[in-house]
Formats: C-alpha cells, sequence, structure tokens
C-alpha cells in the first residue's frame, strides 16, 4: 500500500519569516511531504510498526492506513465511577483482564482499584493497551507506543504485548513509536521506519536484530511465560 503524506501551511512572508528563510535556506518550509510503501495488503501478518524520529509523519501515515478507522484513542470512554478493573471487558474473568494488565505492565495492584482519571500518563497508556488485548478489534492502529513509559518497562511490556496480541488468531495492528528499542522486544512482523524508508519484513526463520534480542529474551524469558491470557 503506498501512502503520500502532503502537509501544506501559508508562505507566511513576515520580517522574521523572511530572515529565518534566508539563513537557513529554508524557502519551502511552509510544505511537507513523505511516501511510504507499506506491506498492509499481505494478509500473512498480524504486528506492523512503524517507527521514526518526532516529526517524520508516522502520525499521518498511521491516519490513512485504514480509511475507514481513525487512529484508536487509548484514553476515550472510561467510567470513571468504577475501577479499572471493572472497565475492562465486563463479559471475560477476571483472570483474563488481570493477566492482561500485568502483559503491559501494569502489575500494581493498588492501580486496578483505582479509575482510570486517577491513574498517572504512564498507568493510563498500559491500562488502554490491556483493554485493547482483551478487546482485540480485527484492525487498529495505535499512536505514541511505549513513549509516556521509562524504556526498561517498556522493552519488556513491549514483548510481553506482542506473545499477548498474537493469540488474538489474525487481528492486525500497527503500532506508532519513535523509540527504535522496542524493535527487537515487540518483533513485529514488519518495521517501516520514516528516517530512511526502509522496510523490515521478519521471516520465520529470523528475528528483527536477532542477536540482541536473544540476549536480552534470556533476561525476561521467565516474565514471559508466566503470561496467561
Amino acid at each position: 500500500m503506498k501512502i503520500v503524506v502532503n502537509h501544506t501551511t501559508k508562505n507566511f512572508e513576515t520580517f522574521r519569516a523572511q530572515k529565518v528563510k534566508s539563513l537557513f535556506n529554508a524557502d519551502n518550509g511552509h510544505t511537507w511531504t513523505h511516501e511510504a510503501d507499506l506491506p498492509i495488503e499481505d494478509e500473512n501478518w498480524q504486528i506492523g510498526l512503524i517507527v521514526g524520529p518526532s516529526g517524520s509523519g508516522k502520525t499521518s501515515i498511521g491516519a490513512q492506513i485504514w480509511q475507514d478507522l481513525p487512529i484508536h484513542d487509548l484514553y476515550s470512554n472510561w467510567d470513571n465511577t468504577l475501577p479499572i478493573v471493572d472497565n475492562i471487558a465486563p463479559q471475560m474473568s477476571l483472570n483474563e483482564v488481570t493477566a492482561s494488565l500485568s502483559a503491559v505492565g501494569l502489575g500494581n495492584v493498588p492501580a486496578w482499584l483505582r479509575p482510570f482519571k486517577s491513574l498517572s500518563n504512564g498507568e493510563q497508556y498500559r491500562a488502554g493497551l490491556a483493554r485493547l488485548i482483551c478487546n482485540a478489534p480485527d484492525r487498529v492502529v495505535i499512536d505514541e507506543f511505549t513513549s509516556v513509559v521509562d524504556r526498561q518497562i517498556a522493552q519488556i511490556g513491549a514483548a510481553a504485548f506482542s506473545k499477548s496480541w498474537r493469540r488474538t488468531k489474525g487481528k492486525k495492528i500497527v503500532l506508532l513509536s519513535c523509540h527504535y528499542d522496542v524493535v527487537e522486544w515487540l518483533q513485529p512482523d514488519w518495521v517501516y521506519d520514516t528516517r530512511t524508508g526502509e522496510v523490515k519484513k521478519k521471516s520465520k526463520k529470523d528475528r528483527l536484530l536477532n542477536s540482541t534480542f536473544g540476549r536480552q529474551t534470556e533476561v525476561i524469558g521467565g516474565i514471559l511465560k508466566s503470561i496467561t491470557i
């Protein structure tokens, strides 16, 4: 699937704007274009990752992946009269819900007993991911993956999230992130780098960034084996 992003604003001619253009040779600052070719149409994948620095077009690309679906809002539609443990998938068992919370790194049991609005930003994000795992929509795009948590939690959480999502049996998710360190933990089926325009696919025989991931898997292997959804 080819996605073209074109952003255009007014070409300002103020004194400061003109000075910046002159000093930094930035005559085209009012336009921005990015073209991405993503392997979305291939059916044999579950997890895709778009990674790149801030401002490189990840969100704009993500918004065009499935025209009928906006980027999913993890922070919406929470009932703040209830604790999050009652908000997430009431049709599922308690064990399944708490397992999903643990899978995204929200293992702080007292946090389960608080309403969504009282959680920290990082806890809210992880609660949203836990709810997403339980609801498991057929197609979904998630922005700012692991951006609001510290890197150790992000890495372990990415590995656990990947394991949990693959149990949804064919549901497709595209994650947008500015952090390259999650690639080897998440092991997505494909990665698109907005910085280079390169797409890398994971074959059945290989892991993405295999040598590093293998060493890290030894550290967290016991944690992942204990996660059941």
